[in-house]
């Protein structure tokens, strides 16, 4: 009978054998139980140990498959349109997805929207998000009230605190120039107490 061989405490890669775990493989081979550097533990037969077929639970060749799969991967490609530093992965047609839209859309991946037509798509965008807009409320044009902001165009000047703007048909939404007008505070507040 072949003398038992002691693997204890040597180690094998990033295994150090253990102990002996007691199970044998079908030859009669030692399977021993080892500690991977990585934490895990794993039971090797002693012939792959000595062989070095064997030298880790899995870890490293999982590393090697992981680096080999990274060395493969090709870098993004980049938009073609000049000057774009954007990749192509969400996009079609060799451009961004932000070209690629413009390309579906208007047919001219460097059409640009006009200022006018964009807060209109806005404003209406906004309006079928919310449903029931109170009709209280004013509209916003960079943060202020877009009716002053039509008034000062029709004036030429900016207003004054104590200047109110007035809709002459009482919709708040209506903000032509035509349904505008200036006056005093106190006037503002007469003409309404007047029509109440």
């Amino acid at each position: 009978m072949r003398r038992k061989r002691d693997f204890s405490g040597m180690r094998f890669g990033r295994l150090v054998a253990n102990e002996d775990s007691g199970r044998r493989s079908k030859n009669g081979g030692i399977i021993w139980k080892c500690q991977c550097d990585c934490g895990n533990s794993h039971f090797v037969l002693g012939t792959n140990l000595i062989s070095g077929s064997v030298s880790s639970c899995g870890c490293y060749s999982r590393e090697q498959s992981s680096q080999r799969q990274k060395a493969r991967a090709r870098p993004p490609k980049q938009c073609l349109i000049d000057g774009c530093l954007n990749t192509i992965e969400k996009g079609a047609y060799g451009l961004c997805s932000l070209h690629a839209q413009r390309v579906r859309r208007y047919g001219d991946p460097l059409y640009i929207t006009p200022e006018a037509l964009q807060r209109e798509n806005q404003r209406k965008a906004q309006l079928v998000r919310v449903k029931t807009v109170s009709p209280s409320t004013y509209r916003k044009f960079y943060g202020r009230h877009e009716h002053r902001v039509v008034a000062e165009q029709m004036l030429g000047r900016p207003l004054r605190t104590d200047e109110h703007v007035h809709h002459r048909d009482g919709n708040k939404h209506n903000n032509t120039p035509e349904n505008l007008d200036v006056m005093n505070w106190l006037d503002h507040l007469q003409l309404h107490a007047r029509r109440r």
